[in-house]
């Protein structure tokens, strides 16, 4: 039996969206396949921390939601303006600048929306394209 914490993950999950950032000091337009990974800490609840198929649909329909989108950072939204023959899904984050961090944050809240009542320790880690990643602990 179990009796210290348990760290229970489930991975596999991305989407491909467009932001902008500072690239060697400038504001650039671009995108990536991000990466995402969720663990959840704390002590069995029955047999388990979460319930893997409950997390993994959760982390799904966040995934989903940000596929495809041209990321801005909330503040920014009255400025951008398109004139082009596609559509663009704008989605709004509240951070300074779209960053593997805020997109963390982002996920960490979303999740924190079903898991709030429970004592758990919710780590997130979001890879910007290969060989990036940060890690934000809800």
């Amino acid at each position: 039996m179990v009796s210290g914490k348990v760290r229970d993950c489930v991975s596999g999950f991305s989407f491909d969206a467009a932001h902008y950032s500072l690239v060697e000091g400038e504001l650039l337009l671009h995108g990536h396949t991000f990466s995402v990974e969720v663990c959840v800490e704390g002590f069995l609840m029955g047999s388990w921390v979460v319930d893997f198929i409950e997390l993994r649909k959760l982390v799904e329909r966040v995934v989903k939601d940000l596929n495809y989108s041209f990321l801005v950072p909330a503040g920014d939204a009255g400025s951008i303006r398109f004139e082009a023959p596609f559509k663009c899904k704008q989605k709004l984050l509240d951070c300074v600048m779209v960053t593997a961090e805020c997109l963390g944050s982002y996920v960490c809240g979303e999740l924190r929306k079903t898991y709030d009542e429970k004592n758990l320790r919710i780590l997130v880690s979001v890879r910007e394209g290969v060989g990036n990643k940060a890690v934000v602990e809800c």
